[in-house]
């Protein structure tokens, strides 16, 4: 896939996307990096992974997403609800 494609499907899939958060040269490298919930990031590099691994790893990406975004949802909720 090239650096586009994948830039593309992950933001399609839900994955947050800032070029200023990748290194200078590393998109023209085929190495993107997407940012995740709450400091996370997920690294994706084209000339590494074929395009099977690459699908799987945005798959995995997405679920750690989902259960640090449910965390932190939990966490809001019990510290509203505690008695600290």
């Amino acid at each position: 896939m090239k650096t586009k494609e994948i830039i593309e499907l992950g933001q399609k899939l839900g994955l947050p996307f800032n070029p200023e958060t990748n290194f200078d040269d590393s998109l023209e490298k085929k190495y993107v990096v997407f940012d995740g919930v709450n400091g996370q990031r997920f690294e994706i590099d084209g000339n590494e992974m074929g395009d099977d691994e690459i699908l799987g790893r945005m798959g995995d990406a997405l679920k750690l997403m989902g259960r640090r975004q449910l965390k932190l949802e939990l966490r809001t909720l019990l510290n509203i609800t505690s008695d600290n």
